[in-house]
């Protein structure tokens, strides 16, 4: 016998307080997703830092290496009060410029025409900024903004021109001992503004700087030659003809620290990439890598793995050879904690972007847990550093670099470190092998009274042995018995 219960469940109707507060969270659904504001999303390539990245301690600061100390570059920092005293700078390196041409008898650049090219790119470089404030953004701010980007885009090209030509390149309209911009103020202001300008949060868009050189030059520069211009300045090579306009600074900065790239068109639909997309997840060639034990530089070289240098210094050029691990040559100073960051904040933030510097990073804190595979790496030519407190500072650095940092994604350095977790574990013998030789010397063979006396004892040993065999060989069985007449 089978019986089937239905229940009829009567939900109460909603109270006349409930009712209000359910319109509201309905209103509030409806504006979650504004479809103006997900339409900028693919366009957005400069970012304000999220507090999981400013959280974290630097050498004891928090955020700093996220905040410019010499100049805003872009809305996110342009009404900083430590910042202001550049502002004057900036305004004459407007007039200089403008003024300059006209001496030259030639008036193709007029704040009027710049203004004029600026409008029709409007639109484009507000959508560069994601959380642009109210205060810049529409139609009635449309003023303001393109000032300061006119503002901040002249004295950028005035800075980065200056300090590529040389000594010989300061324009004649500026006076001897000019704060800035002299041959003196240069050479001093000059690495401030490089250190700000490779922060994310102080961007301005290339497509600003191609505007103001095409209506200076009366027609539309290369991409290659802007993304040259800022890379010189950068202290990096130029980039190739027929390489698309890269978003900003630190993104051309980023790629070119990168090997391999990929040219992406300007569509019409905003700032596009020209740029290196070495770790952007394919089909084919990119692993997810499982697991993996960290082993340090000297735990792998007592394994039989040597480490060379590549043949370029590009951070995703590492390989493993038949037990041959090949890592870019790298230099490490005061503003590497700074352009790392920022690099690492990039690829988290941007869609468009790999995780090349991130995998890189990770896969060098794996390497050095102490002071001595600092050494190590020095040694073989793979990691050079000018760092206060020796080889300890470049352990904290990439400690710092690598403190809440999001593991869970592809890249090609997963495929390493997976050969070099295989090599490491798939040769039991040889490992035994090299770990005991590295074990010997570094007990015996550092100091000469120990290796004197490993010597001694192994002779010892080998005179116990010969004198054994030689008593052995020398035993007559038939030696003091009687013998029998």
């Amino acid at each position: 016998m089978s019986s089937s219960w239905v229940v009829d469940v009567d939900y109460p109707e909603p109270r006349a307080n409930v009712e209000g507060w359910v319109v509201d969270m309905e209103k509030k659904l409806e504006d979650a997703e504004p479809p103006a504001k997900v339409q900028r999303w693919p366009k957005h390539c400069i970012f304000r830092v999220p507090l999981r990245f400013t959280s974290k301690m630097v050498d004891g600061m928090a955020s700093s290496v996220f905040k410019p100390q010499t100049v805003s570059l872009g809305p996110f920092h342009h009404d900083d009060k430590d910042l202001k005293p550049m502002e004057e700078h900036k305004l004459r390196a407007v007039r200089h410029l403008l003024r300059r041409d006209h001496a030259g008898g030639d008036s193709k650049l007029t704040l009027g025409g710049l203004v004029a090219a600026m409008e029709t790119v409007a639109d484009e470089l507000e959508d560069a900024y994601m959380d642009l404030g109210d205060e810049w953004r529409g139609e009635e701010n449309r003023g303001k903004f393109l000032e300061m980007m006119i503002t901040d885009g002249c004295f950028l090209l005035e800075v980065m021109r200056m300090a590529i030509g040389g000594k010989g390149s300061i324009p004649k309209d500026y006076e001897h001992g000019d704060p800035v911009f002299s041959w003196h103020g240069i050479q001093h202001i000059g690495p401030f503004v490089q250190r700000d300008m490779l922060l994310v949060e102080n961007q301005l868009p290339l497509r600003l700087l191609e505007k103001i050189v095409a209506v200076e030059e009366g027609t539309s520069p290369s991409a290659a030659s802007i993304n040259s211009m800022v890379l010189k300045f950068l202290e990096r090579e130029d980039a190739s003809e027929g390489t698309g306009l890269g978003l900003h600074p630190l993104d051309i900065y980023r790629t070119s620290r990168l090997k391999g790239t990929s040219q992406v068109k300007n569509n019409g639909k905003g700032l596009q990439r020209g740029v290196k997309m070495t770790s952007a997840p394919t089909e084919v060639g990119i692993f997810r890598s499982q697991k993996v034990v960290p082993r340090s530089a000297w735990k792998l070289s007592e394994a039989g793995i040597r480490f060379l240098p590549s043949k370029t210094g590009c951070l995703d050029d590492i390989e493993l050879d038949n037990g041959r691990l090949y890592m870019p040559k790298v230099h490490m100073d005061d503003s590497t904690a700074y352009r790392i960051h920022n690099m690492m904040a990039f690829e988290a933030m941007h869609v468009r972007t790999g995780n090349d510097v991130t995998a890189y990073v990770l896969f060098v804190k794996d390497l050095i847990s102490s002071a001595d595979d600092v050494r190590l790496l020095g040694r073989k030519g793979i990691l050079e550093h000018d760092l206060a407190d020796d080889d300890d500072a470049v352990v904290r650095l990439f400690n710092s670099l690598t403190r809440d940092v999001s593991k869970n994604w592809e890249s090609h350095l997963c495929r390493v470190r997976d050969a070099v977790e295989h090599h490491y574990t798939s040769n039991h013998l040889r490992v035994f092998l090299y770990e005991s030789w590295s074990h010997l010397k570094s007990k015996y063979f550092r100091n000469p009274w120990s290796l004197l006396a490993l010597v001694t004892a192994i002779l010892l040993v080998i005179g116990d042995i010969v004198q054994a065999v030689y008593a052995v060989i020398s035993y007559d069985p038939n030696e003091g018995k009687p013998k029998i007449h």
